[in-house]
């Protein structure tokens, strides 16, 4: 039998039948269930654990996280800040969307039901007047959320999220970078969202582990 590749094999095993608990209990590999950036990036959360999901409102992957995502968040420890960054790949157009949101204090409310409308409904929200009738739709004036659209607090988070996106080396999406120093996907590790996870949490414990002895 001819020797497979590591990453091949995860993803010849991701693609069969078995539980996960068969796979998934393993110590991550660096350089195959994650990465570490030789640079590490700067953190917005001091004396916090920040994990940071690269996403994409179009990406059907990313759609598919959100469930994991929304099991997963609640669990969190109370040392750790989760945020999302949304990516510009293909267009601006959701990244603004996303940044908007949040200006407005609507993303929490209305995230998955942009997510519904594009994946579910079969409506892209690539333009300006498609997603200003949607967000009337959902109770935002027209005029606050054009307003919020074209200020100037979006377009610097815009330049902040291709920064990061840019700094991380982000190329796909989902992604998950943890405290400014491991990266890693549900690509990474054979395809699996709840593995990717799981190492995210792995990680979360090993900074945890570093910060400590650090204080010691």
């Amino acid at each position: 039998m001819p020797h497979l590749h590591r990453r091949q094999f995860a993803l010849a095993l991701a693609s069969t039948a078995l539980p996960l608990q068969a796979w998934s209990q393993s110590e991550p590999d660096e350089g195959i269930d994650y990465e570490t950036l030789r640079t590490p990036m700067p953190t917005a959360s001091p004396g916090k654990i920040e994990v940071l999901e690269f996403f994409r409102y179009g990406c059907p992957f990313c759609n598919r996280m959100e469930a994991f995502l929304n099991a997963w968040i609640p669990r969190l420890a109370a040392d750790v800040v989760f945020r999302k960054v949304p990516v510009s790949f293909y267009s601006t157009t959701h990244q603004q969307l996303y940044l908007t949101l949040v200006l407005l204090g609507e993303e929490s409310r209305l995230g998955a039901a942009v997510f519904d409308t594009i994946h579910h409904q079969g409506k892209s929200l690539e333009m300006l007047m498609e997603i200003s009738e949607w967000a009337s739709q959902h109770g935002i004036a027209v005029a606050a959320f054009e307003a919020a659209w074209h200020s100037a607090q979006v377009q610097a988070g815009i330049e902040r999220s291709n920064a990061q996106v840019q700094g991380w080396g982000v190329k796909s999406v989902p992604q998950f970078g943890v405290n400014g120093r491991h990266l890693t996907s549900p690509a990474m590790v054979g395809g699996s969202n709840q593995r990717a996870l799981e190492v995210v949490d792995w990680l979360i414990a090993l900074e945890r582990r570093s910060l400590r002895s650090q204080g010691a």
